[in-house]
């Protein structure tokens, strides 16, 4: 109105202006469209389109009475606008049409009709139908073949469904798996178990770039390790610079060899480095084993440093039991410091104590090593006498008695001598004995001819003095 007003003044009806306007269109297009956009600001009523009323519907958009009643206005009764919302009703997509049907949460009916909501035609219903069961992928198909668990037919026909040709479906069964490592390869390289073809295969069956095979194929020889190189280098078989060389084959530098050559090592165990000292012999410094070089051995070696020390201070050893016992008989020490260094030698303290009071024993002080001598003297003697036949039990018994056997074992002492008398008379006789001497008949017991010694023993044994034995044997 206010257009109008510019031109033509308040007198003028809207329906005047509004009849110019049209018959002016082409001229006043512009000045009518604006007639036409204050009108709609004053008078909004017009509904909204009524398709979108009903998709927004069909959406649970938009409240469905208020959108039948601008529908009305748009000239749609209720028949048409069911229409309109049953045509703007939609289903899921394809994807997941095809997931929902294959985990059974809806029939073959629902599927179709999904199908329809998507706007596909009758005709191709049957074939989406048929693709209800998956195919296992082309990989999937691959592997299973590499791994037995279809033929090589079911492979390439169901890869051919898929769009694969059979021969690359093949290159794709080729390229399923992977061969043993290649650590495992080098090792079955190294026993002969396969050749460098074979391995040359593996090295392209697998993820290693081919490149490298022929330097995979030379590392396959294992090389020792720095530590055994340190080893030999420190038994002398081979030389520091073979050492080194070796050690450089596993990275190792030579002050890197230098010092598993000096861990490889060990010093002298400590009782050694102990009879070193001992003696006065040069330790590795050049002079005398002395406390010093004793405590660097021990650094060096598997004890901790902190034992270096005691194990020093023990380095000297004490005289065995027995000779112990005879600085005491001797009167070279004293029972005291007997006992003193028994304890030392790690004698416990009961036996120590038992020694103790043997040594301060009157017997233990004057003991003679002659008497002992004299007593098995008597005891040979008569021991030959006996069986000699020239002593009866009493006077042996009496003897043994001199000869500090205890009255209880005298009389078993001469049951065995007169089993042993028995067993004498029983083999040669003298005049036998005395023939085996002279014809220098081989001796069983020796191997050898009789000699004379041979023959006088014989008689001894047999009762003889030596000196009737030499008569006899002389005559």
């Amino acid at each position: 109105m206010a257009f109008f007003t510019k031109f033509f003044g308040r007198t003028v009806s809207e329906g005047a202006a509004f009849a110019l306007g049209v018959a002016t269109a082409p001229v006043l297009a512009p000045a009518v469209r604006e007639l036409q956009n204050e009108a709609n600001a004053l008078h909004a009523v017009v509904p909204p389109d009524v398709g979108v009323l009903a998709a927004g519907v069909a959406q649970g958009q938009v409240d469905e009475a208020q959108a039948r009643d601008w529908a009305k206005q748009r000239g749609y009764g209720d028949p048409q606008f069911d229409a309109l919302v049953a045509i703007a009703d939609n289903g899921p997509g394809l994807p997941q049409l095809f997931e929902a049907w294959r985990r059974d949460l809806i029939g073959d009916d629902e599927f179709t009709l999904g199908l329809k909501r998507l706007s596909i035609e009758d005709q191709w219903v049957p074939a989406l139908h048929a693709l209800k069961g998956r195919l296992l992928s082309l990989s999937e198909l691959a592997n299973a073949r590499q791994q037995g668990f279809v033929d090589e037919t079911q492979q390439k026909s169901e890869s051919d469904l898929q769009g694969l040709d059979a021969g690359r479906a093949e290159i794709l069964f080729q390229l399923s798996g992977l061969p043993l490592g290649v650590e495992t390869m080098q090792q079955a390289l190294n026993r002969g178990l396969i050749d460098r073809v074979t391995f040359d295969q593996a090295i392209r069956e697998g993820h290693t770039k081919t490149k490298y095979t022929s330097l995979a194929a030379q590392l396959a020889k294992p090389v020792l390790h720095a530590t055994d190189y340190a080893g030999l280098h420190l038994r002398g078989w081979i030389t520091e610079t073979e050492m080194n060389t070796g050690g450089a084959l596993s990275g190792y530098s030579p002050e890197h060899m230098h010092l598993l050559y000096l861990n490889r090592g060990r010093p002298a165990a400590p009782g050694q480095m102990a009879t070193a000292a001992a003696r006065g012999i040069d330790g590795p410094a050049g002079t005398p084993m002395d406390r010093a070089q004793f405590l660097k051995g021990i650094a060096e070696s598997d004890i901790r440093p902190e034992w270096g020390p005691m194990l020093w201070e023990a380095r000297f050893l004490y005289p065995p039991l027995f000779q112990l016992t005879r600085l005491v008989q001797g009167g070279a020490i004293d029972p005291a410091t007997a006992a003193d260094w028994a304890t030392k030698d790690r004698y416990p303290p009961e036996v120590v104590s038992a020694l103790l009071a043997y040594w301060q024993s009157p017997t233990a002080a004057k003991a003679d090593p002659h008497l002992a001598k004299a007593q098995t003297q008597l005891w040979t003697t008569t021991h030959r006498s006996y069986l000699s036949g020239e002593s009866d039990d009493q006077v042996a018994s009496a003897a043994l008695a001199e000869a500090g056997v205890t009255a209880p074992t005298i009389p078993q002492v001469i049951a065995l001598w007169s089993h042993e008398r028995d067993l004498i008379r029983k083999q040669l006789t003298p005049a036998q004995v005395k023939k085996a001497y002279i014809k220098a008949v081989v001796n069983e017991a020796t191997g050898q001819p009789w000699t004379k010694d041979d023959a006088l023993a014989g008689l001894l044994e047999r009762g003889y003095s030596h000196t009737d034995a030499t008569t006899f044997l002389d005559e």
